[in-house]
């Protein structure tokens, strides 16, 4: 919405100059010229901008996207769910949908949490990766701080939250940030993970 708006107050306010600086007999078709030329250089702008204020949410449970915006069908997406009492200052309404240019254009209030979501994206092989521009993208929001170890990479928190400031950690019990890869729980670490063109990473605080 940001870029849209922008581009409108930009737009405006240059055809108005012109408007003033050409002489009455040249004002119109001025213009006119100038108006031609930024709708074609706005218009993938305007198609993404839109396809954002119309998106709505996949309803079909035996889809990997199903509950994200219908516009990253096919892409590659990760989410963080937050814990109860965990929620980030910036997402504490719900559920965020933060596209692949950092522009937040949706949040589900009915959202059984909080937390955000960073899709449409592609060309993404390991989940480590992704993962890691993915914070980017949310500015830092969804930081990730991690270990290494000879079992490969360990997440700690993200977005500053430790499962163990939620849960009691002792020898007996635990929590840590899981990992889901398309609806189902990953076998293997974020580390070595191989992604798929359509690839949705979940990572959600669980027990044991």
């Amino acid at each position: 919405m940001s870029q849209f708006y922008g581009l409108a107050i930009f737009t405006v306010s240059l055809a108005v100059l012109i408007w003033f600086t050409l002489s009455s007999d040249n004002r119109l078709k001025g213009v006119s010229a100038f108006l031609l030329v930024m709708a074609v250089i706005s218009a993938p702008t305007l198609n993404q901008e839109w396809a954002r204020m119309t998106s709505e949410l996949i309803d079909d449970e035996g889809n990997s996207h199903n509950g994200l915006p219908d516009i990253w069908l096919g892409k590659q997406v990760v989410c963080v769910d937050f814990p109860v009492g965990a929620a980030h200052s910036d997402y504490a309404d719900g559920r965020h949908y933060i596209d692949y240019d950092g522009t937040d254009f949706m949040t589900e209030t009915e959202f059984n949490g909080t937390g955000a979501c960073v899709g449409g994206l592609s060309g993404y092989e390991d989940g480590f990766g992704m993962l890691l521009n993915a914070t980017d993208i949310a500015e830092g929001d969804l930081e990730v701080v991690y270990s290494t170890s000879q079992y490969g990479v360990m997440i700690e928190t993200i977005g500053g939250v430790d499962p163990c400031d939620y849960h009691t950690c002792s020898s007996t019990q635990g929590a840590y940030w899981s990992l889901y890869h398309n609806n189902a729980w990953s076998m293997v670490g974020i580390g070595d993970l191989v992604l798929v063109e359509d690839s949705v990473l979940e990572w959600k605080i669980e027990t044991w």
